[in-house]
């Protein structure tokens, strides 16, 4: 039962008891020093004579780790038993409270006091102080109310944040302390908006906690800037250029009034402009590789001639509408390289604001496909929407909209906000500001700014240690990367200083470093999501407190999932944080002594800073949060009407939305009870549609690429999209290589995260993200959620926890491209456009018209140096199949538009998409429907006769497909023999599989692996990344439908005997079994002149992939395969097995790292034998009883014999073998904190016995510990 509960995220459960007396210890001066320990008796009677109290607590009082100690030591004093669960809203800061406690009074987690966190348990029957996450104890409450009834006291600490796990426990305590008389409940806080809470538990006592005395300095832009002096070339450059802007300006408003007025100005010049046929050249000359050479030419740089000739084309295209003149713009910009944002030199207006201004639609498509960029402003502060907007070109407005509501962009304009709100600034802080903010993209941190403050702390302070609040990971990893490697001044020095990383990814063992003071001469820095010599993100705000900071640099900027629900598109954007963490991150420095906090924004951006952060209740995508209402809500609650009870509720229309959403995908059923596919989803960390998909991948077989892409698209794109025009281009060039022509979006990110995994295995995976575009933080982010939902997989019993096929069983299918994309199709069901052959556009559900964003592959499929001037209707026509599925669509008023596409047959359509159970006139028969559906204007009376004879299958209102009547009715067969294997997988996800199962999935795969060789579209080997060796009958099967037409009747024998007759009548009928438009023969000769376009492409596809990315047999489980060592007998499709080693004493792995040999008990003979002849690698991993310590690594050189040795120190002993030595440096076992083992039932990797065998994820992890280890 424990067990179960901490794979399903549940707290034990208990019963209150009498604590024992509080040992004294070494922590009990620094308790009575703190500013909590004077209120100790005001707190306990207090919550004592109520049943909801709020503390709001300053930072540093000690209310976290004291209020708690209060009631426990009060229960002894007076015998009274209680259990006291403590809520925090991170993992971290739920361990390491908890150590701290245990710690203060004398005792070891696990005893009195213990935690309790997804996966991870310290607590036992005499636990009665528990911490834990909001998530934790809110699972808990989902098996029932009366989980609480042996509960004394609940303490939610840090309720500020408004996380949804918070704000849904308020919810539901409210309604417990209704029920049970005897429950306190405690809300505490730093920052609390108290007449929120006092106005939502009614009249409730308050009560205020000074913080610690010691005084902290602030300093915010201005004052950094001026008192340090810090300046960069964009800020020089300002001061220098600011008369000539005020003149640009001017010149400006005349252009303004000219085209307001009409005013006739001089004819444009004649000019000399490429013709039509060297327009041409132009696109097609030289291919795609242009883009990884240009080097783009600043103004400053550019020769007077072709100034003159740039100014005077963007002068005659907007005084005389000169449409012709764009011509020589791209001619210049083709062959000069020039930029794509040249600014007019009298203006200061680019290409694209002129073109928007002036309603030239086509010409705003090209300049945005170029790279152009939508946030440029011209001199009097408007961007290239703006300049629509003055101008009413309505459809440029909503174009540059659409484009840009799809841009992970915040609102942080701080140009805008000195220029209106700057009033009360001095002059000189106003000119140092604009100059700043005029050089420097406010939607990014500034780590030249960060950089020069950590130097000038250094050597201009006394000192102490520092805290850096970054918004994420990615500028933690950038910001250590500089200290360490990249900035001489610190790099050079670098005994001086200990660098940590404080985010909510990092192991306990990293948090627990950042706690302990430095040596002395040496400066901790570190960051938090934000410290540096601790860099860290907003994890550092609360409850994990440094006690050695001093000072703080605090970037203002935090990363917020936000949920648009119109668009109904997630996206993680930078925003500015609020006046309460602004506060909080202040009061970080300053614990041990005088601090400062040095704020990188101004006092009036602070004071333009909303007061609490917008509650995630508000943001969070709603489909989630309805799922999880459903588990917590009585049982005949609507959901709105739950929620309508938050403190701050969601609008009841966007969650009534949301249910029909989820009814929509079967999560849920009419009167809003959960499925059984509902219920899983609730389990996993992922959004529902993606959370579908993964476990349609596990009983398609196919988990492993679905893993990779689901992550991606929980988290966020990699691909990270330049500054500089030629870069962009150059950038979405990398991604439509890792495509391998398969007009995929999803595919670039499965290839790119394999061969990101090959550059990791042999060290180079900095550098391969630089040539490639790519963010490796957010790379190191999926990894582990990689591992995070695979573990609740095996937690749910969908993937074996035990023994070696474990995930081989779930990855049978897996380099099968046409089973992968089955799976996305019926993860991103109703995220499914249509293409409208006869209008080249694309259809949506509810949308007329739909484009592709223009960061997708499908956009611009050959990628030439200038897009074609109609290049969505080129994208569409080069589409070898009629359906697509995206991942998000993004509207702005009347364009909307699709990112992270993929085209699929219509087949997969037909058996993935529309609810389980269709209704029973669904099919309808080619007689019941045909007055409707022939096209009456039709011009081919064989299209009438041929398109009157096909059937109609209704999978919704909107998704109709025309097929053949036979095998329509087939398909509907396989479709309801699908989704009875999908229900029964659902209601018993550990079961073994049965005979009839088996072949329905492999009937499944035969049609759509022959539909897919139908429509022309490419197989890519190497997607697979655990495939299982070949047998001869899958050879047999792989070679049948490769080489299979479809069309032929002999297709029926050509398949094992075992086919059911579904399949065999489907591959003798289907392909093309649906209805195609009538140039669906024109459609293929365009198909073959495509493929004979990109041959240039995918031959460089092939040529690389050996290099560029994981092959078939490239397991990411070989991290040490680039070092040198030679296997005995390579195996190359066999899988990486990994093993511990136990030791008695040092002696015997000195005498095996001498010797190069090892024997070990013969019990773990004949295993380890026989891995090494099943394997292509066995990895050794030794550590010594008691010493705390792995002591290296080694790989299996040969099998076990019945030789022995006189060396080794013990009887015990079997025959000796060879290992070769790879890594001879311990490692503490703390490092490993966060490996468990799935297969040793979740223990952790040191809790091993002699032999035990290692998932091979963890495996992987545990010796990849090595490359990391300081220097």
């Amino acid at each position: 039962n424990r067990e179960l509960n901490k794979a399903r995220g549940r707290l034990n459960n208990g019963i209150p008891q009498v604590p024992v007396k509080r040992g004294e210890s070494e922590f009990d001066s620094f308790r009575q020093s703190l500013p909590v320990f004077e209120k100790q008796e005001e707190i306990v009677r207090i919550i004592k004579d109520n049943k909801v109290v709020l503390i709001v607590g300053e930072t540093g009082s000690g209310k976290t780790t004291q209020i708690p100690q209060f009631l426990l030591d009060d229960c002894y004093k007076n015998g009274t038993p209680c259990r006291i669960f403590c809520t925090q809203p991170r993992r971290l800061a739920a361990v390491a409270v908890a150590e701290r406690v245990a710690a203060e009074r004398r005792e070891k987690i696990g005893q009195t006091v213990g935690y309790q966190i997804r996966l991870e348990s310290r607590v036992s029957p005499k636990t009665l102080l528990t911490f834990c996450t909001n998530g934790m104890l809110l699972r808990t409450l989902m098996a029932g109310d009366s989980t609480l009834w042996t509960v004394t006291h609940v303490i939610v600490d840090e309720v500020h944040e408004r996380d949804r796990f918070s704000d849904f426990l308020l919810i539901k305590l409210r309604d417990v302390l209704q029920d049970q008389p005897n429950l306190k409940l405690i809300i505490s806080s730093a920052a609390l908006d108290a007449n929120l809470f006092i106005r939502y538990f009614g009249s409730c006592p308050v009560i205020h906690i000074q913080g610690r005395p010691f005084e902290v300095k602030e300093m915010f832009l201005e004052d950094i800037l001026r008192s340090t002096g810090y300046t960069n070339k964009e800020m020089v450059k300002y001061k220098k250029e600011k008369q000539r802007e005020e003149n640009q300006q001017s010149t400006l408003t005349e252009w303004c009034s000219a085209q307001e007025n009409n005013i006739k100005t001089k004819s444009p010049r004649q000019r000399s402009v490429p013709s039509a046929t060297e327009e041409c050249n132009l696109l097609d000359d030289g291919g795609d590789t242009v883009f990884n050479q240009l080097t783009e030419k600043d103004g400053n740089c550019l020769e007077p001639w072709l100034i003159k000739e740039m100014d005077s084309c963007l002068s005659d295209i907007w005084l005389h509408k000169d449409v012709d003149s764009f011509a020589q713009v791209f001619h210049l910009i083709l062959t000069e390289n020039v930029s794509v944002d040249y600014r007019h030199s009298e203006t200061s207006v680019t290409a694209l604001m002129i073109a928007s201004g002036r309603g030239f639609l086509s010409q705003v498509e090209q300049l945005i496909g170029m790279g152009a960029s939508i946030h440029c402003k011209s001199s009097n502060g408007w961007m290239a929407v703006d300049w629509a907007k003055r101008f009413g070109q309505t459809e440029v407005v909503d174009l540059l909209e659409s484009y840009s509501s799809s841009l992970e962009f915040g609102n942080l304009d701080e140009s805008s906000l000195v220029q209106t709100s700057g009033s009360d600034l001095s002059a000189e802080d106003r000119e140092l500001l604009k100059a700043y903010h005029h050089s420097f993209d406010d939607e990014k941190v500034d780590l030249d700014l960060i950089m020069h403050l950590l130097y000038n702390i250094c050597h201009s302070y006394d000192a102490g240690a520092i805290l850096v609040f970054l918004p994420g990971y990615d500028e933690i990893v950038s910001l250590r990367d500089r200290i360490l490697s990249d900035d001489k001044r610190f790099a050079d020095n670098a005994h001086r200083y200990q660098v940590f990383m404080l985010h909510s990814n990092m192991q306990t063992l990293d948090q627990k470093k950042v706690l302990k003071s430095p040596p002395s001469g040496v400066r901790k820095i570190a960051s938090i999501r934000g410290l540096l010599q601790i860099l860290s993100t907003n994890i550092a705000e609360t409850s994990i407190t440094v006690n050695d900071v001093v000072f703080v640099i605090d970037s203002g900027k935090m990363k917020e999932k936000s949920f648009d629900a119109l668009s109904c598109v997630t996206m993680l954007k930078m925003v500015w944080i609020s006046k309460a963490s602004a506060i909080q991150r202040k009061g970080r420095a300053g614990r041990c002594k005088p601090g400062v906090c040095f704020h990188l924004f101004s006092r009036l951006r602070f004071q333009n800073m909303l007061d609490f952060q917008t509650p995630e209740l508000l943001r969070m995508p709603l489909q989630e949060l309805c799922l999880h209402t459903k588990l917590l809500a009585p049982i005949n609650c609507p959901i709105v009407d739950f929620l309508m009870k938050a403190p701050d509720p969601p609008p009841a229309l966007i969650v009534r939305n949301a249910v029909q959403m989820l009814k929509t995908i079967d999560a849920m059923e009419p009167w809003e009870d959960l499925t059984e596919l509902g219920y899983h989803l609730t389990e996993l960390p992922v959004e529902p549609h993606l959370g579908k998909m993964v476990l349609c991948a596990v009983i398609l077989k196919c988990l492993d690429p679905i893993l990779t892409i689901a992550c991606t698209l929980a988290y966020r794109d990699p691909f990270v999209l330049p500054t500089l025009a030629s870069q962009k281009r150059a950038a979405l060039l990398c991604r439509k290589r890792f495509t391998a022509g398969t007009f995929s979006d999803h595919m670039a990110l499965l290839r790119v995260f394999q061969a990101w995994q090959k550059a990791r295995s042999d060290g180079r995976e900095r550098a391969f993200c630089e040539e490639n575009f790519l963010s490796q933080a957010t790379m190191e982010i999926i990894i582990g959620m990689r591992t995070q939902l695979l573990g609740q997989l095996r937690a749910s019993g969908f993937v074996r926890a035990r023994g070696g096929a474990d995930i081989r069983d779930v990855n049978t299918n897996s380099e099968n491209w046409a089973v992968v994309k089955a799976a996305l199709v019926a993860g991103m069901y109703p995220n499914l456009v249509h293409v409208d052959r006869e209008s080249l556009v694309l259809t949506g559900a509810k949308e007329k018209k739909v484009r592709f964003h223009p960061t997708s592959v499908l956009s611009q499929p050959h990628y030439k140096k200038i897009p074609p001037a109609n290049g969505q209707a080129a994208a569409i026509h080069a589409l070898p199949t009629d359906w697509l599925i995206y991942d998000e669509m993004t509207r702005a008023h009347r364009i909307a538009n699709i990112r992270c596409c993929s085209v699929v047959t219509p087949v997969t359509v037909a058996l993935f998409c529309g609810p389980a159970r269709l209704p029973s006139n669904a099919l309808q028969e080619a007689s019941s429907f045909r007055g409707d559906g022939v096209s009456d204007d039709s011009d081919s009376e064989v299209e009438d006769k041929t398109t009157a004879n096909l059937a109609l299958l209704k999978l919704d209102e909107w998704l109709h497909l025309k097929l053949d009547p036979e095998a329509a009715g087939l398909l509907l067969q396989l479709r309801q023999k699908w989704h009875s294997l999908f229900l029964r997988r659902m209601r018993a996800p550990s079961k073994p599989w049965c005979q009839v199962d088996e072949a329905t999935v492999k009937a499944i795969v035969v049609v759509l692996s022959a539909e897919e060789q139908s429509a022309g579209l490419q197989q890519p080997s190497g997607i697979g990344q655990r495939p299982r060796p070949m047998t001869s009958e899958d050879l047999h099967s792989a070679y049948t439908w490769r080489s299979t037409n479809s069309r032929k009747s002999s297709a029926e024998t050509e398949f094992s005997d075992d086919s059911s007759s579904t399949e065999k009548v489907l591959m003798k009928s289907t392909p093309p079994a649906l209805h195609q438009p009538k140039n669906y023969k024109e459609k293929n000769i365009l198909h073959s002149r495509r493929t004979s376009d990109d041959k240039s492409d995918q031959s460089s596809v092939k040529s690389t992939d050996s290099s560029s990315y994981a092959s078939p047999c490239a397991s990411p489980s070989c991290p040490i395969s680039g070092k040198g060592s030679k296997s005995p007998s390579p195996r190359p499709n066999m899988p990486v097995r990994y093993f511990i080693m136990k030791s008695s004493n040092l002696q015997n792995i000195d005498i095996s790292q001498q010797k190069g040999m090892w024997s070990t008990t013969p019990s773990n003979e004949q295993k380890l034998n026989r891995a090494f002849w099943e394997s292509s690698m066995v990895y050794l991993i030794f550590s010594v009883q008691g010493s705390g310590h792995f002591q290296g690594f080694a790989r299996m050189a040969s099998e076990i014999g019945c030789e022995k040795s006189q060396d080794w120190g013990s009887d015990g002993f079997g025959g000796v073998f060879k290992v070769e030595w790879i890594q001879k440096e311990r490692i503490p076992f703390q490092f490993a904190h966060h490996l468990l083992n799935p297969w040793n039932d979740n223990k952790k990797v040191q809790i091993s016995r002699d032999g035990q065998e290692l998932e091979p994820q963890v495996g992987e992890q545990l010796l990849q510990l090595w490359e990391h280890l300081p220097l």
